[in-house]
């Protein structure tokens, strides 16, 4: 059972040295630390984010969004810029219905025109389309939603608490319907080897995301494999029916983090033959900024 506890933390907006160049995000923001949907292979797991307890505790961000006005207010050099919500945690997991930190945050981005992008698994994210459709109006927004298999059962194993790839489609479908002017689309990422990077599975992915009015899809093979992230991912893959990739898994990453690159240069050339064939963007088109930036 999950349990939840309230701690105040100093900082509300990280700041990045330089824009990410898949998200296009200057800013970060994490409305939770830990995360409820347990992804098994999820990187967050790691031991370099200090999160031991990951999905049996969340710890609820107090007064994050008061923190971050008084940051807006008084930084001197905050400009407006993209923000990124819930890095290491999805910002719209089960507790967000209860105690709606990513919705207040979102209140304030959208207050002093901040341009948002935000990446999930979960459907709770349409309770906040008023908001996201204000954002996009005023100045931009992106909704990506992480989508690596459409098998039901698969995608059950790999990420127990997140809704159901249909669900996010169909919740993918709405935004675009609802709210045009936002920039929705699928992550594609992380492709994990031997379960999800097959032909059919990759044209499956992209078709689906088509069909639900995607404007991109972004991919990346980039699986890790990580000290304590490692250890969980095999042992659950060792204890279920998918224990035969195992050995596949670690003869491809040679003790390694990522695959290697010639396995990326194998799989690229499909899904790029993929999105050029449903007319996917493989970029989100950038926000730009109207004034002048050093680095933009």
């Amino acid at each position: 059972m999950v349990k939840y506890r309230e701690k105040e933390f100093k900082s509300a907006l990280n700041k990045l040295k330089y824009p990410d160049s898949w998200f296009w995000a200057r800013y970060t923001i994490n409305p939770y630390s830990g995360c409820e949907h347990a992804c098994i292979y999820c990187d967050a797991r790691s031991q370099r984010y200090y999160l031991n307890d990951f999905e049996n505790e969340v710890i609820i961000k107090k007064d994050l969004s008061k923190k971050l006005e008084q940051k807006i207010r008084h930084a001197r050099k905050l400009l407006p810029d993209v923000v990124a919500a819930g890095g290491v945690n999805d910002a719209y997991q089960p507790i967000e219905k209860i105690i709606g930190n990513t919705r207040k945050i979102l209140q304030i981005l959208a207050k002093y025109r901040f341009p948002v992008n935000i990446a999930t698994k979960s459907n709770l994210i349409t309770k906040d389309l008023d908001l996201f459709k204000k954002i996009s109006e005023d100045t931009w927004c992106a909704i990506g939603f992480s989508i690596t298999t459409i098998n039901e059962d698969l995608a059950k194993f790999l990420e127990p608490y997140s809704s159901p790839p249909t669900e996010r489609l169909k919740a993918l479908k709405k935004i675009k319907t609802q709210a045009p002017n936002i920039q929705v689309g699928t992550y594609f990422m992380p492709i994990i080897p031997f379960l999800e990077d097959d032909e059919e599975n990759i044209r499956e992915v992209i078709k689906q995301s088509k069909n639900a009015g995607a404007d991109f899809l972004l991919f990346s093979p980039g699986l890790t494999l990580r000290d304590l992230q490692a250890d969980f991912f095999l042992k659950k893959l060792n204890e279920s029916s998918y224990g035969y990739v195992v050995k596949k898994l670690l003869d491809l990453f040679k003790g390694q983090i990522y695959p290697p690159a010639d396995y990326a240069r194998k799989i690229h050339p499909i899904l790029l033959e993929y999105c050029e064939k449903y007319k996917l963007n493989i970029r989100i088109k950038r926000w730009i900024p109207s004034d002048y930036r050093k680095w933009n």
